[in-house]
């Protein structure tokens, strides 16, 4: 967003539409069909100064952004994005507070979360208003919910895990409302609610996606909250120096199995979650089709003789694959499938350190490609298997 309008609003930048340009015709050269994400943790910082994802008047902001990225790129672009992961922004902004504003407060994570989807409403609005003949959605962290104990209480934390995580998120962009349990839950905690005005009923249901995207990682294993505050700790070093503990008062708490295998962050690697995950998308939205916008692991690779030999990322990855395939088998509509990432990107905590490429980038040496052992296994794994999804 910063890219193509840098104050947020007023005039558009030239150098950032060439940009863009250069990417889009790029990938066309190579018969690389892109799919755009007009918003991912980007704002622009004047418009974080004056209220952020707060602020009603950054969704009126973006959907101007966003028609300004119809215009320009439109012809050339057949799969767009709205917004990246409102969950997971909105949960570190506000919840675990490691991204700015950098605070712990559920009530405004709430607000900011709607202006989040009152803007990609709008903006698929005003796509289609404008005639726009591709597809467009929006991009959902979302999680299979389970429990390590089956009885009422932990069922109840699963369900309000579920709202916390999915609903509060999948609802409004695939059904245009938002869910009687997330609003009563909300009002029940005492949250002022006044800016979900009446008016922006018809723009949700205007705003409806064509598809979900869907970043698929792992599990949320949870368990009933029994203390009397809420704990956000996550893992963001890597090293064993501090753990995830989630408690969230008046909600659940996050549970664990200490059987499963882990990355060195904490995160579990339990492949059966993509399944379980696409199932329970396919039963809730059967109308809608999904694509799997994200799916990888971070790790710490080395650099042995000139190779990266990252076993542990090729199990991930076949054993999600497998799932996945075992899921559409049984019926989920699942129409593409990202792998992230094609190469080393930058990580707004871990920096450079937290490595989910295919492709190693030496970032010491003048950006250096090298295509680590799960490039070569994914490479044959489409050659062999790719037609068969």
């Amino acid at each position: 967003m910063d890219k193509i309008i840098p104050d947020g609003i007023g005039e558009r930048s030239k150098e950032g539409i060439d940009f863009y340009n250069r990417v889009i015709d790029t990938c066309r050269k190579y018969n690389v069909e892109p799919l755009v994400t007009l918003y991912h943790y980007d704002l622009p910082q004047s418009l974080f100064e004056k209220g952020g994802w707060e602020s009603r008047d950054t969704a009126e902001a973006y959907k101007e952004y966003a028609k300004v990225c119809f215009e320009e790129f439109g012809e050339r672009v057949n799969y767009w994005a709205t917004i990246n992961e409102p969950n997971y922004e909105t949960l570190c902004c506000y919840s675990v507070g490691n991204y700015p504003p950098n605070i712990q407060n559920l009530e405004r994570r709430w607000k900011a979360m709607y202006y989040l989807m009152l803007a990609s409403a709008k903006a698929i609005k005003v796509y289609k208003e404008m005639g726009g003949k591709g597809t467009i959605g929006l991009v959902s962290d979302s999680y299979p919910i389970d429990t390590l104990v089956d009885n009422s209480d932990y069922r109840e934390a699963a369900r309000l895990a579920d709202i916390f995580f999915n609903s509060s998120v999948n609802e409004v962009c695939v059904r245009g409302e938002y869910s009687k349990g997330y609003l009563e839950k909300l009002q029940s905690l005492g949250y002022d609610l006044s800016y979900m005005l009446e008016a922006d009923k018809e723009i949700f249901k205007a705003g409806i996606v064509d598809y979900l995207g869907v970043n698929a990682y792992g599990r949320f294993l949870v368990k009933p909250c029994t203390g009397d505050r809420s704990i956000m700790t996550i893992n963001n070093t890597g090293d064993g120096s501090s753990e995830n503990k989630v408690e969230i008062k008046d909600w659940f708490a996050l549970d664990e199995d200490k059987s499963t295998k882990k990355n060195p962050w904490g995160s579990e690697v339990y492949p059966k979650a993509a399944y379980d995950l696409l199932m329970k998308l396919k039963r809730t939205y059967p109308d809608t089709p999904i694509t799997i916008t994200e799916n990888g692991i971070g790790y710490y690779d080395e650099v042995v003789e000139g190779k990266i030999h990252d076993q542990y990322r090729i199990e991930f990855l076949e054993g999600y694959l497998e799932w996945i395939r075992k899921a559409i088998v049984d019926g989920c509509d699942v129409r593409g499938y990202f792998i992230w990432s094609t190469m080393d990107v930058y990580s707004w905590i871990n920096g450079y350190k937290k490595r989910y490429g295919l492709v190693y980038i030496d970032f010491d040496n003048n950006n250096k490609r090298i295509p680590k052992d799960s490039y070569h296994w994914y490479k044959k794994y489409i050659e062999e298997k790719g037609g068969d999804f």
